[in-house]
């Protein structure tokens, strides 16, 4: 069994078609959540998503377009990067997007795996948060072995008995290195991936939704870079 694990693909095409084809072929995918949100290629990211059939969940930016919940006829300018991503998706999409859980069950290497965007209430979590931290977040959380996404970080760590991965974005990096993440699990054993794509593509999209100036060169940068000074940040140990 060969399978692919994505999340966090943020409607960015070029960085989707990318891993697919660094990946190559596999037996199964599974999707951790947000297809859309913050990014140019909504519905042509959604269609591919269905094409593959994974096993996928919601994420919380998907969650955020469904509760637009009607059509914006039209947007003053700049626009509500959310309402223009509603607006660009058909029935089909929307519903496509309405019916995934919040969570799967998955077996992997003979282990069930809890699959799912983010556990319930915990922040962002990151890689250099202490274990007992960490521990915190995921005690809701009623399985030996988790998988998620929307930390946007690279994360593989086994707390107080409990394994946590978190697979790093398709779309959206953060920490100073902008290829698109994956990681393929291949008999149990899991192997993180990183691909460069043409982010210049991206760029040229993002400009032409009619964002505020300041924030889509903001936006612009943070593709090119994979940084940004509120969504990079570090983790602060803070006592605990």
């Amino acid at each position: 069994m060969r399978r692919l694990w994505i999340a966090d693909v943020h409607a960015n095409l070029p960085a989707f078609e990318a891993v697919l084809r660094d990946a190559g072929t596999v037996d199964e995918i599974v999707f951790l959540g947000d297809i859309v949100g913050y990014g140019p290629h909504p519905s042509a990211c959604i269609d591919l998503l269905k094409q593959l059939q994974p096993k996928a969940v919601l994420g919380n930016h998907d969650a955020s377009v469904l509760a637009i919940g009607r059509r914006a006829a039209r947007y003053s300018r700049p626009v509500d990067w959310d309402a223009w991503t509603h607006d660009q998706l058909n029935d089909s999409q929307l519903s496509y997007l309405a019916v995934l859980p919040a969570e799967l069950e998955i077996v992997s290497g003979g282990v069930q795996v809890k699959a799912m965007h983010q556990p319930s209430g915990a922040p962002y979590l990151h890689p250099a948060m202490p274990d007992h931290v960490l521990a915190g977040h995921l005690q809701a959380v009623s399985c030996a072995v988790i998988f998620c996404g929307h930390s946007h970080r690279r994360i593989d760590r086994t707390v107080a008995g409990r394994r946590f991965v978190c697979i790093p974005p398709v779309g959206q990096p953060r920490n100073r290195d902008p290829r698109a993440g994956y990681a393929v699990e291949s008999d149990g054993r899991l192997e993180f991936g990183f691909v460069s794509y043409d982010i210049e593509r991206v760029v040229v999209d993002v400009q032409g939704i009619g964002l505020e100036k300041e924030f889509c060169q903001r936006w612009i940068k943070f593709l090119r870079t994979g940084f940004d000074t509120e969504w990079s940040r570090e983790y602060e140990h803070d006592g605990v």
